[in-house]
């Protein structure tokens, strides 16, 4: 005869818990993991688009300084970087102190050589801008930019440039430009009125706002970056905050 249960057993059975599986170290880790990745994508996909675009314009400027030294010491002629000086409102404000242009002398060592380009002009990120040599009217209300040392750039003084491909002038002319030259050996000309007693040239740049006029107001000191120029050689150091100046 089948004996059954007797009914307490039933519902102690019936009401007894579940058992649960804990999760494992090894599971946890990944879950960890996981979580990182994801919220390492997010960082990413919202990060500081200033940063990211001041990293942009440093390592287009370091390339074209590498151009320009490369191309005068292959093609043993002067070459230059052209930055766009004409402000506004008589000047372009899209290329205000953001247009940069590598040319070289048609005929070198003369002094009164003119210059064709080499490929086409860069213009950095948008709202990104080259310090110019005095920041004089080009800092925002309220900004106090570093003096000592001063997140500037170091060029010569603007001269109006029309450019010529095979002897014909280009037209529009490029205008009015600060530079930087490089010599058929590879090194900086860099004489006493570029340097104005400063060790090693140096390009600035920093994020601005436009003014009412259209020009830029350097806005933070601490968005700055740019390079150092070493002149016997055109060897770059890269620059990544102001103080380093």
């Amino acid at each position: 005869m089948r004996l059954r249960p007797p009914a307490f057993a039933l519902i102690r059975r019936a009401s007894a818990p579940a058992r649960t599986r804990a999760f494992t170290l090894l599971e946890l880790l990944i879950v960890v993991g996981l979580i990182g990745v994801l919220a390492g994508g997010v960082s990413l996909a919202l990060g500081d688009s200033s940063g990211r675009s001041l990293a942009t314009a440093q390592q287009q400027l370091a390339s074209l300084v590498g151009q320009a030294r490369a191309n005068a010491a292959i093609g043993q002629t002067e070459t230059r970087l052209l930055f766009y000086g004409n402000p506004p409102p008589v000047g372009d404000a899209t290329r205000f102190l953001r247009q940069v242009q590598l040319v070289r002398a048609v005929t070198p060592g003369s002094a009164t050589t003119t210059w064709e380009p080499i490929g086409p002009a860069l213009t950095l990120p948008r709202g990104i801008y080259l310090v110019p040599p005095t920041t004089a009217g080009f800092i925002a209300a309220g900004v106090v930019w570093p003096t000592n040392p001063a997140p500037r750039s170091t060029l010569n003084t603007r001269i109006n440039y029309t450019l010529v491909a095979g002897n014909t002038p280009l037209i529009p002319i490029f205008g009015s430009s600060y530079w930087i030259e490089f010599l058929p050996n590879g090194s900086l000309r860099s004489d006493a009125a570029l340097l104005a007693g400063q060790p090693y040239p140096k390009l600035a740049i920093a994020t601005a706002t436009l003014s009412a006029t259209n020009s830029p107001l350097f806005n933070n000191p601490g968005a700055v970056r740019g390079l150092i120029i070493r002149p016997a050689t055109g060897a770059v150091t890269y620059v990544n905050e102001a103080a380093s100046f």
